[in-house]
């Protein structure tokens, strides 16, 4: 299911306020009970959370309004969890944690690390079928990225860019966000994602406690086993990382995976879901998503899509979606 922790609006209301928003009849729309937010462990409906952001966003005509929220948020927000990752050695170590923990702080975002040539690209990805706009829901997932990174390593933290996929916004709104990155800003790039230099990953975390590491793991896996993502999930996001590549194969997930593809195949199969299935869900999703990017040109869409050339892309488009991608773009005005 598509849920995330109620803790996922902290700062919302305080927000809200600044911004004179008016506040039930935002939360009445996006089908939210205050009530049923007052505990922050509760899980609630990610459709409906990236739903009132958006919506509170464009109310107030502030496209800041994910980033104000990122400044008020603490690592302790992310819950039981961040004892855990608290005390992780590293700062891989502590993305590793929230990616095999995702289900009790956030099912439907999966966190993505590249390196490539001493940098490393560090992007949250929503996985709702089918897509919504998330502008506001990425940037808050940015900025409690940016704010983990530097309450574990403290003055080493150092972002080389930020890029954001929205058009520049104005002096005053740029400033919201220098205040949280501290970093140069790439508006209109064709990614949402954090630039850092790959050695910060395995930099020692002074506040990594492995007595404490350990107690808080075995305290999680108690209370958590039930929260264990799926298989179907794994799959999910090994395609995720695949298709740009074109590798998105039973064989590579496989591989990824540590299963046989005989094996992937005959669980996946028993669960109701073949492969084929999962992956086309994924493409579909992410297809959605780069269309929605006007930076991106339809060619390079197709090939993010995993598609070598455009027409295969055209005509597989055609075929689940009813139109081809130009069609898709010109509908959405974009």
């Amino acid at each position: 299911m598509e849920l995330v922790r109620a803790a996922s609006l902290s700062g919302y209301y305080e927000v809200a306020e600044d911004l004179r928003l008016d506040t039930p009849g935002l939360l009445k729309r996006a089908g939210l009970a205050r009530a049923s937010l007052a505990d922050p462990d509760r899980m609630i409906p990610a459709r409906s959370v990236v739903y009132l952001l958006e919506e509170s966003a464009k109310a107030a005509n502030c496209p800041s309004l994910g980033v104000r929220m990122a400044q008020r948020r603490t690592i302790a927000d992310l819950g039981m969890v961040s004892l855990l990752i608290a005390h992780q050695p590293t700062l891989r170590e502590a993305f590793n944690v929230m990616q095999r923990y995702r289900n009790r702080i956030n099912s439907t975002l999966v966190l993505q690390v590249e390196e490539s040539r001493g940098v490393a690209v560090v992007q949250e990805q929503w996985v709702l079928d089918p897509p919504l706009v998330s502008r506001q829901s990425d940037e808050l997932a940015l900025g409690v990225l940016a704010g983990l990174g530097l309450w574990l390593l403290g003055s080493a933290w150092h972002i080389h860019e930020v890029h954001c996929a929205h058009p520049t916004p104005d002096q005053a709104e740029q400033a919201i966000y220098t205040r949280l990155f501290d970093a140069p800003l790439r508006f209109g790039s064709d990614f949402t994602g954090i630039v850092i230099s790959a050695p910060l990953l395995d930099l020692p975390n002074p506040r990594a406690d492995v007595a404490l590491a350990a107690h808080a793991r075995r305290m999680a896996e108690t209370m958590m086993a039930e929260a264990e993502r799926s298989l179907e999930q794994e799959v999910e996001e090994a395609i995720l990382l695949q298709l740009p590549a074109g590798g998105a194969s039973i064989a590579a997930t496989a591989r990824a995976l540590g299963l046989h593809p005989r094996t992937l195949q005959r669980r996946l199969e028993g669960n109701g879901q073949p492969f084929a299935e999962i992956r086309e869900i994924v493409r579909r999703r992410q297809a959605a998503r780069y269309l929605a990017n006007p930076r991106l040109t339809i060619t390079e869409v197709a090939e993010l899509s995993g598609y070598a050339s455009l027409s295969a892309f055209t005509r597989w488009h055609r075929q689940a979606f009813g139109r081809s991608p130009s069609r898709t773009r010109n509908e959405r005005g974009t």
